[in-house]
Formats: C-alpha cells, structure tokens, sequence
C-alpha cells in the first residue's frame, strides 16, 4: 500500500540569518554576505526562504567563517538576488524512522530514509513504499558532514495530528494569517495557544472549584516540614495527614503561622498546617513524623509537543484558539481592526465555554423554582 510522510522544513523559523550583500550567479562558490557571525564551519545554509521556487540549501566548508564570503561545497544551482536572506540552519537532511508496532513499538531509521531537506518546499516527503496505516514514523535533522543530529520529532501517524492537538490548532491559524500576509513562527503560534489555554484554564477553576486537581503524598519529619515537589502544583484544596503508616487519615485544617500561639498544644486527631513558603508546609503536632496526602489545583497545562492536546473539556472550543492566534497576528500586521474582531470572537468562545461547563459544578449558579401564594390563591413561577 505504501505511506507517504511528511516532514515541515522550518528549520529557518529558529535559526540565525544574514543577508547576501551582492547579487550572486549561478554556480557561484562563494557567497558574499554582510554579517558571517551566525555562520560555522560544515554548517548547512538555506539561501532564500522556506516556500519559494529558488531557494536551496548548500554546505559550508571546513575552514571557519571570515571575513565577509561564506565558502560552498559545491556551488549554487540558481541566481540569489542581493538581500537575499541566508540561514544557518546546520542541518541539510531528515532522517525518516518508523515503527511497524504504532506508537507502542521503538522507531527505527528506514533504508533509503534520510532525505535531503527540499527548501523550495514547505515539506520534506519520503514516500515509504512498504508502509502501512498501523505503522508509525518519526523524524529528526542530520548534518551530512559532522553527523550532527537532533531529537526525535513526536510521533506521525496516517490519521495525522488530532483535531484538538496543539499542531492542528497551529496549522489552523497558520492557514489563516497565511492569508492576512503574515506568517508567524510555530514557537510564537504556540505561545498564543497556550496564553489562550491559561485563559481558559483560569475560567473554569472560577466556575469549578474542583476543577483541574492534582494530588500528592508528602512526608513529613519530626520537625513537621514537608516540601511539595510537584511541578504542576499550584495551591491546596485539600489536606490530610497520617501518623499511622496510611492506616488512617484525619483532615487537617489551615492556620496562619501568626496565629500560633508559644507552647501551644495540638492533637493528632485534629492537626493543623500552615505554609513557610510557597510550597513548603509545617505540620501541627510535629512531634511524630508521619504523611499528608495533598489534592491541590494544578497549574494550566502547557502545550509542547506537536500531539498534545488540549483538556477533554476544552475540545468543543478549538476554535476560540485560533480565533485568538489569529488576533494577535493581525495586531503584529498592524491589522487593529481584523485583530479586534478575532478577539471578539475568542471571547464569544470563551464565554460560551463559561455558561456551558457551570451547571456541570455544585459551586456554579443554580436554577431553582420558588413557588409562593399570592393574595388571589395563585402561584408566581420565579426563575
């Protein structure tokens, strides 16, 4: 059946970049450019951007960069104008891997699958011959020269990213500010998505109190110290403590340090707990080392990798997130009003998330009947 995989060519998104200082022929040697301080020796380079007809990738000899010309191996195949933007994007090829087992197997190179990267593309494409749709792939760059790589890509598969992966949402927006004249890069597409998501996130715990918890065990010594360590842990919803080995848990109640008094006395059956810093609590008796088994609010979810995907509750609401991208790429295209109108309608998303998800929480408003007599016997219906 055969599978053909693709691979974005945005290495020129990250990568240092000059100018070409004059116009250069084809079958040109040396390239002249008006700052080589980006540039290193067996370094690839792009001459031109991402996408368009010429551009094409060479490598940069073994000699260090001096001066103002970039020695080629090899020479150009087409003429670059002066002003030509020229990138140091290192590598010059992708490595192709896959899986027979899926996403559950171990990625292994395929023969024939490191392919040269094609600039004047958006994609790199290897058509794997003997794929099929219950395989997986992965990719990462390759210097031909030092052999220089880099991670792993996330898992491809033939369904392709799902709708609410943040590589989706990125394609979304980035189809659309394509079309405003402005193509962002996928880092700061993926900032916005996520300034969106902490939005989000922030509503729905005001909405849900019992909204995105995590929890936690913690030990505590004699001293009754314990630090949380979680890296998503934001603020405690609930504490409990043990002093028996987990045999029994009591609940234990918060207290300001201030309000302690000298020489106090607690009880095990009724301990409290107060903070010494953002995430480092004092147990009350502290004279037995024991657990406090922590539920806490999380902190909002970031989107790193191409197949994260946004929280269950979120899914019915991608396109707030777009609409929210594309509002700030009109703002950096100086599109004010475009951008006003996208915001608008991120807010409509928002609030539209808002109303929906609080009859799902006991804390949100509630619809109640009120029946009551009035002076002529019949009842008022109040809403």
């Amino acid at each position: 059946m055969g599978q053909i995989i693709k691979a974005l060519n945005n290495l020129d998104q990250v990568a240092s970049y000059s100018f070409l200082s004059n116009t250069e022929a084809v079958g040109a040697g040396t390239i002249r450019v008006k700052n080589i301080n980006a540039f290193s020796a067996s370094w690839a380079v792009q001459i031109g951007k991402t996408g368009e007809e010429q551009s094409e990738i060479k490598m940069l000899g073994t000699a260090t960069p001096s001066g103002t010309a970039l020695a080629l191996v090899g020479t150009t195949l087409y003429e670059h104008p002066a002003d030509t933007p020229i990138y140091a994007i290192k590598y010059n090829q992708i490595v192709f891997e896959r899986s027979t087992s899926g996403t559950a197997g171990t990625a292994t190179s395929i023969t024939d699958g490191t392919i040269t990267i094609t600039p004047d593309s958006f994609y790199t494409q290897f058509d794997d011959a003997d794929g099929a749709t219950t395989y997986a792939y992965r990719t990462y760059y390759r210097n031909s020269v030092g052999s220089a790589v880099t991670s792993e890509s996330d898992w491809l598969t033939s369904s392709g990213f799902s709708f609410y992966s943040l590589a989706k949402m990125r394609e979304r927006v980035k189809n659309k500010v394509t079309n405003a004249n402005f193509i962002g890069q996928d880092d700061v597409i993926d900032d916005w998505i996520n300034e969106w998501l902490e939005v989000m996130n922030n509503k729905a715990i005001n909405v849900n109190k019992d909204y995105s918890l995590g929890t936690v065990d913690v030990a505590f010594g004699t001293s009754g110290l314990g630090t949380i360590t979680s890296s998503d842990y934001k603020e405690i919803r609930r504490f409990w403590v043990t002093y028996d080995g987990g045999a029994s848990f009591v609940e234990s109640a918060k207290m300001a340090i201030i309000d302690y008094l000298p020489n106090q006395i607690f009880s095990q059956s009724h301990p409290y707990f107060n903070f010494q810093g953002d995430n480092i609590f004092q147990i009350h008796p502290s004279d037995t080392a024991g657990t406090a088994r922590l539920v806490y609010y999380k902190l909002t979810p970031v989107l790193v990798n191409d197949t994260d995907e946004l929280p269950v509750s979120m899914h019915s609401y991608t396109k707030s997130f777009v609409d929210y991208g594309l509002a700030q790429a009109y703002y950096l295209d100086g599109k004010d009003t475009k951008a006003a109108k996208m915001e608008a309608n991120a807010g409509f998303g928002l609030n539209s998330f808002i109303s929906e998800i609080t009859p799902r929480s006991k804390t949100g408003p509630q619809m109640i009947t009120i029946v009551e007599e009035t002076s002529n016997d019949t009842e008022l219906e109040v809403y």
